[in-house]
């Protein structure tokens, strides 16, 4: 039997269906974790079960057309991009750390950079937008 519960981790509300393998007993499953999605901040609420005690943090904007976006969550450790550079697709335009693992971000395509959105040690989420190009 699945059951629903809702989970807030660092001030962020999860939507989590977890299988019960037994009943009765308090018994931890984490193997039996079938599905975790993120609830989008419009439907987050508090609940018995999961009291929200502190306020969300604020999400990162969302991305634009030639916005170039993390590809996952990390660390920025390096900005090559300016503001005014003209790049060719595959340029480097920065650096970001995740899981120990340096990985370059590169242009998508050929342009003028417009905007630099972040900073070295800036923490970013996947998708999140850094660099945009025109």
């Amino acid at each position: 039997m699945s059951r629903q519960f809702k989970v807030t981790v660092n001030g962020r509300e999860y939507d989590v269906s977890v299988l019960e393998l037994t009943t009765g007993q308090a018994t931890p499953v984490p193997s039996a974790i079938s599905h975790v999605s993120p609830m989008p901040a419009s439907s987050a609420s508090a609940s018995a079960t999961a009291p929200t005690t502190s306020a969300a943090p604020s999400a990162p904007a969302a991305a634009g057309n030639g916005d170039v976006v993390a590809g996952m969550g990390g660390v920025i450790v390096e900005v090559d991009a300016k503001v005014g550079q003209t790049v060719a697709a595959g340029d480097r335009l920065l650096v970001l750390e995740a899981m120990k693992m340096k990985t370059p971000i590169v242009a998508n395509k050929g342009g003028q950079i417009t905007r630099v959105l972040v900073s070295p040690g800036d923490a970013v989420e996947s998708g999140q937008a850094l660099v945009t190009i025109v």
